[in-house]
């Protein structure tokens, strides 16, 4: 029976972090299946999908990553995933993928009222991204949103133009399908 985890790892930003830990899960033989790893200003944050070797256990790989963890004062958290938490997930059927894109000055509200809205038009996040930009006097809001979508493209294209209008941003929504090579 095949073994998986997720692997969740945080702390203070510095070079090498990626490196140790890819280390020690080679050394044991897990293979990172999914990641995501991104530096949030001065924090540094990883998610990972594992499938374990044969015969390894969570409680083995947590003391293996012991000592890396403390050495560079990480937060970790390590939990057993079964095989159907695991299984490759695609599009569902009528689902179509979007990417939404909103700029313009950051305030409260942005990520809940474009969320919100999406989910209410049958959307689903699978990716959120956002930055602060611009200058300290001038900060400028970007967010990045690639999500599944079982309603009509153009019914939330028209409500996100809406949406743009009460929050003084630009919102645009594009078909994934527009990306594909």
């Amino acid at each position: 029976m095949e073994r998986f985890a997720l692997l969740t790892l945080f702390g203070r930003d510095r070079p090498g972090i990626v490196a140790r830990i890819s280390r020690v899960l080679y050394e044991i033989g897990c293979n990172i299946e999914d990641s995501s790893m991104t530096r949030l200003r001065g924090e540094f944050t990883i998610m990972l999908i594992l499938r374990f070797p044969v015969g390894c256990q969570c409680d083995r790989l947590q003391a293996e990553l012991e000592e890396t963890v403390q050495e560079m004062d990480l937060f970790c958290h390590l939990r057993e995933l079964s095989s159907e938490d695991c299984r490759m997930t695609s599009n569902e059927e009528n689902e179509e993928g979007c990417v939404i894109h909103v700029m313009g000055a950051d305030k409260p509200g942005i990520v809940y009222r474009v969320t919100r809205l999406l989910q209410e038009e049958g959307g689903n996040v699978t990716d959120l991204r956002t930055q602060v930009v611009g200058s300290p006097q001038r900060p400028l809001y970007a967010m990045l949103i690639e999500a599944g979508l079982q309603g009509s493209l153009t019914s939330l294209q028209e409500h996100m133009s809406v949406l743009a209008k009460e929050l003084g941003v630009e919102i645009s929504v594009r078909s994934m399908d527009l990306f594909t090579l």
